[in-house]
């Protein structure tokens, strides 16, 4: 025990500190991205305001002067410039080159233009720029209406205003009058000091700060419990997977992501469970098969040893015989982890199929005459093929087997070999009961053996279809099963043809 919790400490050393969850980690997102657009709001209608309103104060003088310069020659334009200059709270002044006014808009309190000495407004005329582009300075108004006392003269929170921040924005273009002569116009603006503004923009913002934060603990709560449990479900299923629960998640469809997830981990639960299931049939069938050539050897060795007269060559050539049953078993035992690890490379070369087949089924048929099995193979002609010889003949060999193992009462199999698309296809016929259709798609799965599993195979250990498939595989062949319950079942496949 203590050996297992050294083990798991340092494991868990190597792999470092424990990663959040999802459920933290969504949490975290959703309040990172309000907390973002809080501060977002806090400088713009906060730390920005006064900037902001400078600019855009700015923005609507300059357009006020291009729209009274692009109009000098309407018969309209004092029209234009009251309009102007109330909608923008503006004072407007177009003077000529020897200062006399052309129009005037005096509608704000200390506008500059209107009160400035004729020396003045002569300065601001002459370094107006000279291509027509719009001068702007902006002033500090002075002071005239402070409240004439101290803070403390009255009771209660009241806010004396011992200075005034307003500030006048002026602005001063040359330009050219409705008789060619050059004017000037000259515009003023104040801009008014938004502390009120900000200070009750910054009472609003406090409460729905805390409002909105609130409210995003909350909805980052629901939303990464509501998103996260299918995920968390999911993911205790996969951990049941791996202790052998084969059980399916109980939620995740609402979405559909999770909901082709939860399938696919169902339909690995299930092709999991089945193969559990399979290789512990195969366990069993394999130690069946290994018992009885064991215990028909341990048998006739004791009989040998004991009984007189028992040494004779049958008992013998029983021995020999089920010797050479297990030696096949392991060697496809062998073959298919090779295989399953791809430690069997295929040597892909042409070869005389036709005559290989040929000798297989010869040699099978000298083997299984004595127990009344007859092999026919029937070819159309005689044929070249791309492949591996030798994994080709295991392939015939092992699908022999199963088909002698199955045949029906006549004791017939037949081999069949004919031309089909520019390839070459093998078909191995017998005469048995077939196959149900519920389990012809269960035939190839790596493990599965059929009902009648505890029939003795003929030749080979029964492993033959397992084997069978990886080797067209690796070949990428193709292969199949044509089954008719009653009338038997037939296994082929298709190879490349080699023209001679």
């Amino acid at each position: 025990m203590k050996r297992n919790d050294t083990a798991l400490s340092l494991r868990q050393r190597r792999q470092g500190a424990p990663k959040p969850g999802i459920r933290r980690r969504v949490m975290q997102y959703l309040v990172a991205f309000v907390a973002f657009v809080i501060a977002l709001l806090w400088l713009f209608q906060i730390v920005w305001l006064d900037d902001f309103y400078r600019w855009d104060k700015t923005r609507q003088i300059k357009a006020a002067s291009d729209a009274v310069t692009q109009n000098l020659d309407n018969e309209q334009l004092d029209r234009l410039v009251e309009h102007l200059a109330s909608q923008n709270d503006v004072c407007i002044l177009l003077i000529d080159e020897y200062g006399r006014a052309v129009l005037s808009s005096d509608d704000i309190r200390f506008c500059l233009i209107h009160r400035m000495s004729s020396r003045n407004l002569a300065f601001w005329c002459d370094i107006a720029p000279e291509d027509g582009s719009v001068l702007t300075e902006l002033f500090n108004v002075q002071p005239d209406t402070a409240l004439p006392v101290a803070p403390h003269t009255f009771r209660g929170n009241v806010h004396v205003v011992e200075e005034d921040h307003r500030q006048s924005l002026l602005c001063a273009r040359r330009v050219t009058l409705a008789g060619g002569s050059t004017g000037y116009l000259l515009l003023n603006s104040i801009i008014t000091p938004l502390d009120t503004t900000v200070s009750t923009l910054r009472l609003q913002l406090i409460l729905i700060t805390c409002v909105v934060l609130l409210g995003a603990v909350g909805l980052a709560w629901f939303i990464a419990r509501k998103v996260t449990r299918p995920i968390i479900e999911t993911n205790e299923a996969a951990r049941a997977l791996s202790r052998g629960q084969y059980e399916s998640p109980s939620n995740g469809g609402a979405y559909r992501e999770m909901a082709e997830l939860n399938a696919t981990l169902s339909r690995a639960a299930g092709e999991l469970s089945q193969v559990d299931r399979l290789q512990h049939e195969l366990i069993a069938n394999i130690s069946h098969d290994l018992r009885t050539p064991l215990t028909m050897i341990g048998g006739y060795a004791e009989a040998m040893r004991d009984i007189p007269g028992e040494a004779n060559p049958e008992n013998m050539q029983i021995i020999i015989d089920e010797t050479n049953r297990l030696t096949s078993l392991v060697s496809e035992l062998l073959d298919f982890s090779r295989l399953q690890t791809d430690h069997a490379p295929m040597e892909i070369a042409p070869f005389a199929l036709t005559d290989s087949v040929e000798a297989i089924v010869q040699r099978v048929a000298k083997l299984t005459e004595k127990d009344g099995y007859i092999l026919r193979f029937e070819p159309q002609e005689r044929i070249m093929a791309l492949a591996d010889e030798k994994r080709i003949g295991q392939v015939v060999y092992n699908l022999l087997g199963n088909a002698l193992t199955y045949t029906g009462a006549d004791r017939t199999v037949t081999v069949t070999q004919e031309i089909r698309d520019g390839g070459v296809r093998l078909s191995i016929r017998d005469s048995g009961k077939g196959i149900p259709p519920e389990e012809l798609p269960l035939i190839w799965n790596r493990y599965y053996r059929a009902q009648e599993s505890h029939k003795r195979a003929v030749i080979g250990s029964g492993l033959g279809l397992s084997i069978v498939q990886s080797i067209l595989e690796k070949h990428g062949a193709r292969y199949g099963v044509d089954s008719t319950e009653g009338e038997g079942t037939a296994f082929w496949f298709e190879v490349q043809r080699v023209e001679k």
